[in-house]
């Protein structure tokens, strides 16, 4: 079964259609009304699940974008778009950004779906059962909270439904408090094995221990510095996620990387936890073929009219240049295609990981996009072996699983013999496999070299200086978004970030 269910799709347009938000996470729905059993429950974390396509919708505008990755294509438009997709590439974002207030909504939209579960619980008598609902909430919680603190720094806490007098007077949390939740929320997934290591075929899709290991793994090593015991920690929960997936020691046992993304092979041994997409006209399809697909292709591509946003930059090319035989080129960025009218070539660049030549209506494509999975994991742990114990042979074991798998020549142990060496290839590594999946931003924090990356970025690439732009260097505080103006409004009292 593709989908979780697809009967309810109806149920849910009718009644989670009415849990969405303005700009706080508050619903004031008598939820008691409808919630009888633990179907209902179910179709509750079903709308949760489906709340993670409006966070997804713009999510690539505030990671890739912002980085090395991806760029604007276009120059002199006045299209509101462009504005919108200049700023964030320049680092000239406003308070009144239309996108980072979209994916603010679309984040507590997301968070009241999960709070509904959670407070609903009290109907299911199955403990198993409940164990799972509750865990499945609290993973997605977690998720939205931690990208969201990366990218606002302090934001809302809320645990709970909360009425609308209520929302409207809150104020901004330490990021220290909502990390807390966090882990505790994953931490007791974990510890409690509140959810099944694999989901039965039914529910594939569904957020799995696996799944929780893996993101609790992500957040230690965010938030705490090399060498503290919860960074620490990550080597066991990262060495876990692996030995449920099968234990990979070479590039052999791993999906090839083509097939990681085919729509034929979703949910494949590679992927740990998705957002899933439906095509077929039932409100579930993808929209990035229809937003990253070539401009005026003339359906020699994909049909319709795409965007062609997402522009992959001369400098992530470059990278992929650098290898000849690196496979993972060809599934992530297209140079041109062939025109199916006048069979002339095309040269024309665009990102190709998520498009479906095959869609048979604008913004319903069918691929999948991957949140966690087998490659992200296995360059975290030979990081982190780095990073605490120097390049050991276990640490390039690991790092060269990825480069033969990418068709690129294993790394010898003297090309990373230092502590130093070791972290750059693993750096340039994750760079490459996981390209424009929402990852790159998010390890440049990370790391500490966002400003100092970007910046680089913006004086190196070419096309800033052919269109005349000024292109200004950007300094820490433009690396977290501003909160949005539509809050502040709301209430004059919470604080905004420095610099807006």
């Amino acid at each position: 079964m593709k989908r979780i269910s697809t009967y309810l799709i109806l149920l849910l347009t009718t009644f989670v259609a009415g849990c969405e938000m303005d700009q706080y996470p508050y619903s004031e729905i008598a939820a008691e009304d409808y919630v009888k059993d633990a179907e209902a429950v179910n179709t509750l974390v079903v709308g949760a699940y489906n709340g993670l396509h409006g966070v997804m919708y713009h999510q690539w505008s505030l990671t890739e974008l912002r980085s090395d990755n991806a760029r604007m294509r276009v120059s002199g438009s006045s299209a509101q778009d462009t504005k919108l997709i200049e700023q964030l590439d320049q680092g000239t974002i406003g308070t009144a950004h239309d996108w980072v207030g979209e994916y603010w909504d679309n984040c507590y939209s997301t968070i009241n779906r999960t709070n509904m579960v959670l407070g609903n619980l009290d109907v299911i008598t199955d403990p198993a059962l409940r164990a799972q609902y509750e865990g499945e909430a609290l993973f997605l919680r977690s998720l939205i909270y931690f990208d969201m603190i990366r990218l606002y720094g302090p934001v809302f806490l809320v645990t709970k439904q909360i009425g609308a007098d209520e929302a409207r007077n809150m104020q901004r949390v330490p990021t220290e408090q909502i990390y807390a939740q966090i882990e505790s929320d994953l931490e007791r997934i974990v510890n409690e094995e509140m959810l099944p290591e694999q989901m039965p075929a039914a529910l594939t899709g569904r957020a799995t221990l696996v799944a929780a290991k893996a993101l609790l793994a992500k957040v230690y090593m965010t938030h705490y510095a090399i060498g503290e015991q919860k960074y620490l920690a990550a080597r066991t929960l990262l060495q876990d996620v692996l030995t449920a997936v099968g234990n990979p020691k070479t590039a052999s046992e791993l999906v090839p990387y083509a097939k990681i993304f085919a729509k034929d092979n979703e949910m494949n041994k590679e992927i740990i936890f998705a957002v899933r997409y439906l095509s077929g006209n039932v409100g579930l399809g993808s929209p990035f073929t229809t937003l990253f697909g070539p401009l005026n292709n003339g359906n020699s591509v994909v049909l319709g009219s795409p965007k062609h946003y997402n522009y992959p930059s001369d400098n992530l090319l470059a990278a992929y240049n650098a290898n000849a035989t690196d496979v993972r080129k060809a599934v992530v960025i297209a140079e041109g295609y062939t025109n199916v009218t006048t069979g002339a070539w095309k040269e024309e660049r665009y990102m190709v990981k998520y498009l479906d030549p095959d869609m048979a209506t604008e913004w319903d494509a069918e691929n999948d996009w991957p949140v966690l999975r087998v490659g992200d994991i296995v360059l975290l742990l030979a990081e982190l072996i780095n990073e605490v114990d120097g390049p050991t042979e276990e640490a390039l074991g690991y790092l060269n699983m990825i480069r033969e798998r990418a068709g690129i020549p294993a790394y010898a142990a003297s090309e990373v013999a230092s502590r130093y060496q070791f972290r750059e290839a693993v750096r340039a590594e994750r760079r490459l496999e996981l390209a424009f999946e929402n990852q790159r931003w998010f390890d440049l924090l990370r790391w500490e070299i966002a400003t100092a990356t970007v910046n680089d970025f913006l004086a190196g690439e070419a096309f800033f200086s052919e269109y005349n732009y000024t292109v200004n260097p950007i300094e820490d505080w433009q690396t977290l978004l501003p909160i949005p103006l539509a809050v502040i409004n709301i209430n004059p009292d919470v604080a905004q970030n420095v610099g807006y």
